[in-house]
């Protein structure tokens, strides 16, 4: 049995909350998936507006421009937000349950209209009563390891010391070369399962 952690630390969309907004561009722009991310990751301003060296006006007139969408600005503004989803089923809860146990922070690639969003709209940064680490405000994102270096020194731990989730393979891989114990999350379900398969719900 593996030693449990001093701290928990996830990702949020496709962990805590679902984020669909590659589907919908898709469905919007009748492109594949694959190809809206390659867009997104060849337009400069999406990658800046991650680490906060882009306006959120600047990133909408972008998105705006580079997809071919049969809508306004503030629609597509508006869209934007409501692409992040509530929290899966039950996760506040139990997030606030670990709380009592672990250190629970949250380190996420995001930007300043999502982390304004998920704190207004959804009451869910304020679980992470430990730190709260968007890309946009750190300045890094991951899979870049100053993101998680960053994380750790805030936090006074060491990488032995959390646990980290993540939907992402690429972030997973980049953590474990940190030596993270890292754990890969199925974005259709969320986080729940997994914490409860490791043991950490076990009243739950």
């Amino acid at each position: 049995m593996r030693p449990l952690p001093k701290a928990l630390l996830f990702d949020l969309g496709g962990v805590i909350v679902p984020w669909v907004g590659l589907i919908e561009i898709s469905r919007l722009t009748g492109q594949s998936e694959a190809d809206v991310s390659a867009i997104m990751a060849k337009t400069p301003c999406f990658n800046a507006y991650e680490i906060g060296a882009c306006s959120t006006d600047d990133f909408l007139a972008a998105a705006y421009n580079v997809f071919d969408l049969n809508l306004n600005k503030d629609q597509f503004a508006q869209l934007w937000n409501q692409w992040v989803k509530s929290p899966y089923d039950g996760t506040r809860s139990a997030l606030l349950k670990l709380g009592h146990r672990f250190q629970i922070a949250c380190l996420s690639n995001t930007n300043e209209s999502h982390w304004s969003h998920l704190s207004a709209a959804h009451n869910i940064i304020d679980v992470f009563k430990d730190g709260a680490y968007a890309s946009h405000i750190i300045k890094a994102a991951k899979p870049q390891a100053a993101a998680w270096n960053i994380t750790l020194e805030d936090m006074g731990l060491n990488p032995k010391d959390i646990w980290f989730f993540d939907d992402t393979m690429a972030n997973i891989d980049a953590a474990r070369k940190l030596g993270i114990e890292s754990f890969h999350v199925d974005r259709d379900v969320g986080v729940l399962p997994l914490l409860r398969e490791l043991g950490l719900l076990k009243n739950d």
